[in-house]
C-alpha cells in the first residue's frame, strides 16, 4: 500500500501535471488498468462506497488523466466527435479488474 504521504504528493504534484497533459489535447493515449468497482482510485485494492468508482474504471492516476479528457466533452463541452481516447490494458496489479475483452488490447 502506498503511504499518505504518497497520496498527498501525487495529490499536489501529479493530478495538476495530468491535467495540464490532457487539457487541450486533440487525442490521448494510455496504458493503464481497470478499477474494481467499489475499490479507491489511488491503490486499486481498499473498498470505498461504490459510488466514489470513477465513471471510467481506469485507475491510478491515468484514470483521472482519461476522466479529465473525457470530461471536456460532455454536458455542451466540446463536440463528442472529436473525444480520441484510446486505452491499453496492461491488466496492472493482482487486485484490478479482469476483462478478455480488453486486457492485452
Amino acid at each position: 500500500q502506498q503511504a499518505l504521504a504518497w497520496r498527498s504528493k501525487c495529490v499536489r504534484e501529479v493530478a495538476p501535471r495530468d491535467f495540464l497533459l490532457v487539457r487541450r489535447a486533440d487525442a490521448v493515449y494510455v496504458v493503464g488498468w481497470r478499477l474494481q468497482p467499489g475499490k479507491d482510485q489511488f491503490t486499486g485494492c481498499n473498498d470505498v462506497d461504490p459510488c466514489e468508482t470513477p465513471a471510467l474504471d481506469v485507475g491510478g492516476g491515468t484514470g483521472w488523466a482519461c476522466q479529465w479528457y473525457v470530461d471536456r466533452f460532455v454536458d455542451g463541452g466540446e463536440d463528442p466527435a472529436e473525444c480520441k481516447l484510446f486505452f491499453f490494458d496492461d491488466a496492472g496489479p493482482q487486485w484490478a479488474r479482469r476483462d478478455e475483452a480488453t486486457e492485452g488490447r
